[in-house]
C-alpha cells in the first residue's frame, strides 16, 4: 500500500483521511465505521465518515472504524471509485469539497487493512499531530497576505484631510497585528524544529503541535480581526483577498479538535514544565534536509503526563527588555499560584476553570519559544518589546477572566490581581516598529489581478 500510495503521489493523485463522523465529530472513542470479517482475510465495511477533505476526488481514502463486536480499531483504505463507495454531499458550501462519504458493505481485504488495534489508535493520534501544526501555518499565510492589502490600501486612503495610517488607534492597531503576526511565524517555526528533532526519548513537541494549532490560528482571528477594523467596508468587497481571508480564517481554530480540546490536552503536561524540568541537548533550527522518519513512526499516544520538557526560564535568560520583563515576572507569579494554591479536586473537574488556567499555560509556553527563536533569527528588539507588550496584555486579560471563574478561591483571586499589569510603553520603539517595520510594507507586494 505505501508503494501505491507513493507511486499515486508522483502521479499527482491527491488523498483523504476519513477520521471523523457527523455525530461525534472529534470524539474518536465513538466511532461507529464497523468492519464485519466474512471468512479468512475478507471483510466489509459499512457507516459514513463525515467533514472530509478531498473525499470526492482522493486516489485512497484512509478510513478510521471499528471491528464489529470489538473496541478494536482498525485503519483500512478505501478507493472512491468503487461502487460501495457513495460520495454523499459536499458539506460545505464552498468551491472546497469537504466531503460526507458513505461505505456500503465495501469489500476489503487482509492487504487493505493499514493497521489493527494500538496501531490503528495511535496512527490516527499521530496523523492529527502533523494535521494540527499545518493549521497554523494556513492562518499565517492568509494573515501574512492580508496584512499587505491592509496596509498598502489604509496607506493610500486619505479621510478628513488625512492618511488613514496618520490617525494613532490604526497606527496602534497596525503595530499589534504585525507584532501579533511576527510572533506567530516565530512559534511555528521553533515547533517545527521540536518536531523534527523529536525521538522516542524527546517527545516535547506534543506540547508545541496543539499550541500551533489552538495558539496561532487564535492569534491568527485576532490579526484579522485588527486588521478589519482598519479597512472596515473594504474587506466586504469581492475583488479583495481579505474578503476570503476573513470567512476562513474563523475555520482554523475549530479544525482538528477545538482550542478548547486542545487546552485539555495540554494542560496535561503543565506540572511537569513548571515543576521537573529535564536536560535535553540544544535543538538548533532545523531546516536541513534530512528524512523525517520519526514522524511516520511515532509510537504510543500514551505516557503524556510523563513527558518532561527542558526549563522555560531559560529562555528568558539574558533579555532585558521592558516588557520581556514585566511577562516574565506575571509568570512567576502563575507558577507559585499553581505551587501554593493549586486547582483543588472540585475545580481539577471543572472545565470551565481548567480552560482559563490553561490560556495562561499557553502563554507561558508561547514566550518561551518566541524568545528561543528571536535570538535564531536575531529579530530587532524593538519588534520583541512588542510582542511581548501584546502579551503582558493577554495574560492581564487571562488572569481576570480566572479571577472572575465562579469556583475560584480568594488565594487564587489574589494571586489573579497580582498577574495583572500593564506593559511598559517605549515611544521611539514603537515609532521604529511603526516606520521601519509596518509602514515600510505599504506597496511591498500586491495580487495579480
Amino acid at each position: 500500500m505505501k508503494q501505491r500510495t507513493a507511486q499515486l503521489l508522483e502521479d499527482g493523485a491527491i488523498f483523504a483521511f476519513g477520521l471523523s463522523e457527523k455525530a461525534h465529530g472529534a470524539d474518536i472513542y465513538s466511532t461507529e465505521m464497523t468492519v464485519t470479517p466474512i471468512d479468512e482475510g475478507r471483510y466489509t465495511a459499512r457507516g459514513r465518515k463525515y467533514y472530509i477533505g478531498n473525499g470526492n476526488e482522493a486516489a485512497i481514502v484512509s478510513t478510521f472504524g471499528k471491528f464489529a463486536g470489538s473496541d478494536q480499531y482498525v485503519f483500512f483504505a478505501a478507493d472512491p471509485r468503487h461502487a460501495a463507495y457513495e460520495c454523499v454531499q459536499n458539506v460545505c458550501a464552498s468551491q472546497n469539497f469537504v466531503s460526507e462519504f458513505a461505505l456500503n458493505d465495501y469489500p476489503l481485504t487482509e492487504a487493505d487493512i493499514l493497521a489493527k488495534g494500538r496501531d490503528a489508535w495511535d496512527n490516527a493520534l499521530n496523523t492529527v499531530n502533523i494535521g494540527k501544526y499545518n493549521l497554523g501555518w494556513a492562518s499565517i499565510g492568509m494573515c501574512t497576505h492580508a496584512f499587505y492589502e491592509a496596509i498598502t490600501h489604509a496607506a493610500n486612503r486619505r479621510l478628513y484631510g488625512m492618511a488613514v495610517t496618520d490617525f494613532s488607534h490604526v497606527r496602534q492597531m497596525f503595530v499589534d497585528a504585525y507584532a501579533r503576526l511576527v510572533a506567530m511565524k516565530l512559534f511555528a517555526l521553533r515547533a517545527a524544529d521540536y518536531m523534527r528533532a523529536a525521538s522516542p526519548d524527546d517527545r516535547r513537541y506534543l506540547l508545541y503541535n496543539p499550541m500551533v494549532k489552538m495558539k496561532v490560528t487564535t492569534q491568527g482571528e485576532d490579526v484579522i480581526n485588527l486588521l478589519w477594523d482598519v479597512i472596515a467596508a473594504k474587506g466586504f468587497e469581492k475583488d479583495m483577498y481579505f474578503e476570503q481571508a476573513a470567512i476562513d480564517i474563523r475555520a482554523l481554530p475549530k479544525l482538528e479538535g477545538t482550542v478548547h480540546v486542545n487546552i485539555a490536552l495540554i494542560v496535561k503536561f503543565m506540572p511537569n514544565y513548571f515543576f521537573a524540568p529535564a536536560e535535553y541537548p540544544p535543538v538548533p533550527r532545523r531546516d536541513d534536509a534530512t528524512n523525517d522518519d520519526f514522524l511516520f513512526h511515532q509510537g504510543s499516544t500514551k505516557g503524556l503526563g510523563a513527558i518532561r520538557f527542558h526549563d522555560y526560564r531559560l529562555a528568558f535568560a539574558g533579555w532585558t527588555l521592558p516588557n520581556v520583563k514585566v511577562f516574565e515576572e506575571q509568570v512567576e507569579v502563575f507558577r507559585e499560584m499553581l505551587a501554593a494554591a493549586p486547582p483543588d479536586a472540585a475545580q481539577q473537574k471543572d472545565v470551565d476553570f481548567l480552560l482559563a488556567g490553561g490560556e495562561l499555560f499557553a502563554l507561558v509556553v508561547y514566550a518561551q519559544l518566541i524568545l528561543e527563536n528571536a535570538r535564531i533569527y536575531r529579530i530587532d528588539d524593538v519588534v520583541v518589546d512588542r510582542i511581548f507588550d501584546c502579551l503582558v496584555r493577554d495574560f492581564s486579560r487571562f488572569a481576570l477572566q480566572l479571577h472572575s471563574k465562579p469556583s475560584s478561591s480568594a488565594q487564587q483571586m489574589e494571586f489573579c490581581l497580582r498577574m495583572i499589569r500593564k506593559p511598559v510603553m517605549d515611544e521611539a520603539g514603537y515609532a521604529a516598529v511603526w516606520d521601519q517595520h509596518v509602514l515600510a510594507l505599504a506597496g511591498a507586494y500586491e495580487m495579480n489581478a
